[in-house]
């Protein structure tokens, strides 16, 4: 019986204007009154996450960071995996100097470049002539979502950041130039102390190799005391790959690459036809509400 569902939101939950469908809440909701807990699983930090679902009126158990972090409904952090400063510095330095976009999520913001929106406006100049007009829009768009994340603080130097007493969960590098992204990937696939995964094909995100979403789903699991075979995990990028291998319903979605739809049970509906309703419902055997 299943009592513990793991959604991921960009790509997933969220439908392709970047919003969360009353379908999709609705599904969420009559999971949640036949018992089952529900946990939104994502790259974002919790600040950020937290204010999204309370805006719909979801208040469920938060992965954040790719998995560095765990919250309660309350909002009380119940677990963390820090990555260290040293490391931190080391990386975000690195990428100063190669003039990448990057943020750094800690427990008390997310710390973005001040030319970091610049960066990106060029290599989105840049785009014109090898993409078509579509991709462009789309890429806009990912800048235009990026920027508007709760909890950002601007900085002028990666100083700035290693000066701050925060607890430092993860590293966001994002290019649009295909060679220089792969360069800052192999730049740091070296460093064993480092996970690495993707939640949009333009970026790489960086954390303790210890963290990922499946490490906390299942730690999660534990401590509500739910049997991992009890677990659906829903999700469409790299970064949700621990939690769909790990899991036994895995599901996922239909605009996920090739690559995740091989690893998964089930393949449902895109995030733009409320896939993860469709999905629940499926899990709970309910019909899907026209």
């Amino acid at each position: 019986m299943l009592k513990l569902i793991a959604i991921d939101l960009d790509g997933t939950l969220f439908n392709e204007e970047h919003q969360i469908s009353e379908k999709n809440i609705k599904a969420i909701k009559q999971a949640e009154q036949q018992g089952i807990e529900v946990v939104i699983a994502t790259g974002r930090s919790y600040f950020d996450a937290h204010a999204i679902c309370k805006k719909v009126g979801l208040d469920n158990y938060i992965i954040s960071c790719n998995g560095a972090s765990i919250h309660s409904r309350e909002g009380q952090q119940i677990a963390a995996i820090k990555m260290e400063k040293t490391d931190v510095e080391h990386i975000i330095k690195w990428l100063e100097d190669q003039n990448f976009y990057y943020e750094v999520s800690t427990n008390n913001g997310i710390y973005v470049p001040c030319a970091g929106r610049k960066i990106l406006q060029l290599e989105l100049e840049g785009l014109r002539d090898t993409s078509s007009e579509g991709d462009v829009v789309v890429s806009h768009k990912l800048v235009n979502l990026m920027h508007g994340q709760l909890g950002m603080v601007f900085v002028n130097q990666y100083q700035e950041v290693i000066k701050q007493n925060d607890d430092f969960y993860k590293i966001l590098a994002c290019s649009f130039d295909e060679i220089k992204r792969k360069s800052g990937v192999e730049q740091f696939m070296g460093m064993k102390q480092l996970s690495i995964a993707s939640s949009f094909p333009c970026n790489f995100e960086m954390v303790n190799q210890k963290a990922s979403k499946g490490n906390a789903l299942e730690k999660l699991a534990t401590q509500l005391k739910i049997s991992f075979d009890q677990v659906m995990a829903i999700g469409d990028s790299p970064n949700d790959i621990s939690m769909l291998k790990r899991v036994k319903y895995s599901v996922a979605m239909g605009n996920a690459k090739e690559e995740i739809k091989i690893l998964c049970n089930f393949v449902t509906q895109t995030n733009g036809k409320d896939g993860v309703a469709h999905a629940i419902y499926k899990a709970i055997n309910a019909d899907v509400p026209m």
